[in-house]
C-alpha cells in the first residue's frame, strides 16, 4: 500500500497514487482511443474533445450513484470530488455512453464507430485505476481465512489503511488480525487489473474480426460485466447486494444497459444490410 507516491520537492504537495492513476488511465485511454479512431477515419479533432467531455461526464456520473449508494456520505457538493473508492463504475459508463451518443449525434459520427474505438482504451485504463485502488488501499477484498481457496494470493495492509481500521471494527479478535497489519484478504484490486487485460485481448481479438460497428465495444462490455459477475463482486468487501442468486445490483444494471446497446446494434447491422441488398 502507498496512498502517497511522492512529495514534491520544495512544495510538500502529496501525490495521491489514485489519483495519479486516474489521471494517467484517462490520458493513456485518450491517446489509445484517438488512435484507433484515426486508424478508423473518424474525426480525431472533435472526437479529441468529445471524449475530454464524456469522460468529466463519466467521473460525476460515477460519484453520483455511489453517493446515492451510500446515503449521508455527502451532497451536491461533493460530485466533483474525485476520493479514492467513492465511484461507482456503472454509473459512469451509462453517463459517458450518454454524453458519448449525444455529441456524435450532433457532428453527423457513427456513435457505434466510435465507441469500437474508445473500448480499447477503456480496458487499459481499467487496468492502471485498479492498480491505484491497490495502492491506495480502498475497495479491498473480503477477509480470506488460512486453507481457504485463494489464501496463497492474500494481501494485508498496514496500520492506518481503510482495510486495517475497517477489520478493527468488525473482526476484532480475530487471530490474523493485529495492531500492524490487518487480517489476509483477496487482493481483488490486481484480480480486476488481470481481468482488463483480458478484456483488453478481447478487444484486439473482435477488432480483427469486426462485421459491423459497436461489435468490439458490445464484446468488452459484455466481457466486463462477466468478468465482474464471476471474479470481482463475489470478492470484494463493498459488493452490491444481491438481487437474484448471484446477480447483484450492479450486474442487473450493467447487463440492462448490454442489452440495450446490443438491440441497437442489432437492428443498425440489419438496417445496414437491407440497404446493401438494395
Amino acid at each position: 500500500m502507498r496512498p502517497i507516491l511522492f512529495e514534491i520537492p520544495g512544495l510538500g504537495w502529496p501525490l495521491q497514487s489514485y489519483g495519479v492513476a486516474m489521471g494517467l488511465a484517462l490520458l493513456v485511454a485518450w491517446f489509445a482511443s484517438l488512435d484507433r479512431a484515426r486508424t478508423d477515419g473518424l474525426p480525431t479533432d472533435t472526437l479529441g474533445t468529445l471524449f475530454v467531455v464524456a469522460a468529466f461526464a463519466g467521473i460525476v456520473g460515477a460519484r453520483a450513484l455511489w453517493l446515492l449508494q451510500h446515503p449521508g456520505a455527502g451532497g451536491l457538493g461533493d460530485l466533483i470530488s474525485l476520493p479514492a473508492g467513492g465511484l461507482t463504475v456503472t454509473g459512469g459508463i451509462l453517463a459517458a455512453l450518454v454524453v458519448s451518443a449525444l455529441g456524435c449525434w450532433r457532428r453527423g459520427i457513427d456513435t457505434f464507430a466510435w465507441l469500437d474505438a474508445v473500448a480499447p482504451g477503456f480496458a487499459i485504463g481499467l487496468v492502471i485505476e485498479r492498480i491505484g485502488a491497490f495502492l491506495a488501499g480502498v475497495e479491498f477484498g473480503r477477509y480470506v481465512a488460512p486453507g481457504d481457496l485463494g489464501y496463497a494470493l492474500h494481501v494485508t495492509f498496514p496500520a492506518g489503511s481503510p482495510v486495517h481500521a475497517f477489520h478493527q471494527q468488525l473482526l476484532k479478535g480475530l487471530p490474523t488480525l493485529s495492531a500492524e497489519a490487518s487480517a489476509p484478504v483477496h487482493p481483488v484490486q490486481l484480480y480486476a487489473a488481470l481481468m482488463g487485460l483480458g478484456i483488453l485481448a478481447v478487444a484486439i481479438a473482435v477488432r480483427r474480426r469486426r462485421r459491423y460497428p459497436g461489435q468490439v465495444a458490445l464484446a468488452v462490455l459484455a466481457a466486463f460485466t462477466i468478468a465482474r459477475l464471476v471474479i470481482e463482486d463475489p470478492l470484494r468487501f463493498d459488493a452490491s447486494p444481491t438481487l437474484w442468486g448471484p446477480l447483484r445490483v450492479g450486474h442487473v444494471s450493467a447487463l440492462g444497459l448490454l442489452a440495450v446497446l446490443a438491440i441497437v446494434a442489432r437492428l443498425r447491422r440489419a438496417a445496414a444490410l437491407a440497404a446493401e441488398a438494395r
